[in-house]
């Protein structure tokens, strides 16, 4: 059985190659890339990965929010080469499978479409010296998340970790039409589904301030680049490019990563105190 992830990246060398080898290790048996017009070493990380035969990519420089379309077509892509199923993934993400390999696990519960929790993690503290193994970074994920806002006047950007995210989808590769966030599959046919019994999805979106800035900035210039009718859709990376317009997004890094709140945060059994699985720490 072959399994087969998408990866659509823009400026993550500080991840990257601990996500390509993390999933390689854990059973995934290629790797289709599109790198959205990095100007950092991601690039070079693709094609280290490319001339080592588990990996293709292609370079889309234009800079705008078409994530459905371009997962779609790696997806297709995926399938064409013999794919038994899809993972859509992001760089910040790591498909942890308790007790077995991912592979395994996916296999054993892979309908049409297995969906996958996320867990968040908390940025590091802005003050604090970072470690040089990146996972070392992080002290808090989020244990008990909040509902999601259902109300679009009710959402906090700075809320957005503490949120319970979409679950992330694994696909039989005869679905090939992903939607935004990788979280739906567009079909007229009947999909047979289930929740991931086993596979959790660790998630670490912002790894310092540095890293945060860059993010809002090419997230939100997309967004622009890009617009799109439905207002939940980037509602977060939008409203952070507004705080960076503003002049205030340091004051926003600082709420995300929760230092004045962590006592309150761990007290409500909201965050706690991890360490991140040693398989991927060491990735």
């Amino acid at each position: 059985m072959k399994l087969v992830m998408t990866l659509l990246v823009r400026d993550e060398e500080d991840i990257l190659e601990h996500n390509i080898r993390f999933h390689l290790n854990s059973g995934v048996d290629y790797i289709y890339a599109i790198d959205n017009g990095s100007a950092d070493a991601t690039t070079d990380i693709l094609k280290k990965y490319s001339s080592l035969g588990v990996l293709k990519y292609r370079s889309i420089q234009e800079h705008s929010y078409k994530q459905d379309e371009w997962v779609s077509s790696m997806a297709k892509k995926a399938s064409e080469d013999k794919a038994d199923a899809i993972i859509h993934c992001d760089a910040d993400e790591f498909w942890y499978a308790s007790g077995s390999n991912l592979k395994g696990s996916v296999f054993r519960e892979l309908q049409d479409v297995l969906y996958v929790p996320v867990i968040n993690y908390l940025p590091p503290d802005i003050h604090k010296q970072l470690k040089k193994n990146l996972f070392e970074n992080f002290t808090y994920m989020v244990a008990n998340p909040w509902p999601y806002p259902s109300k679009f006047d009710e959402l906090v950007s700075s809320d957005l970790l503490l949120y319970s995210y979409p679950k992330k989808i694994i696909t039989n590769s005869r679905f090939t039409k992903i939607g935004y966030g990788n979280d739906t599959v567009l079909s007229d046919s009947k999909i047979e589904s289930s929740i991931s019994k086993t596979i959790k999805i660790h998630h670490f979106p912002i790894r310092n301030y540095d890293h945060f800035l860059r993010k809002v900035i090419n997230g939100g210039s997309a967004y622009q680049n890009n617009p799109i009718e439905n207002p939940y859709l980037g509602w977060h990376w939008k409203n952070w490019y507004k705080i960076y317009l503003s002049g205030k997004l340091e004051d926003e890094y600082i709420k995300i990563s929760r230092e004045k709140y962590i006592s309150k945060l761990v007290g409500d059994y909201v965050i706690k105190k991890v360490e991140v699985p040693t398989r991927i720490a060491h990735s």
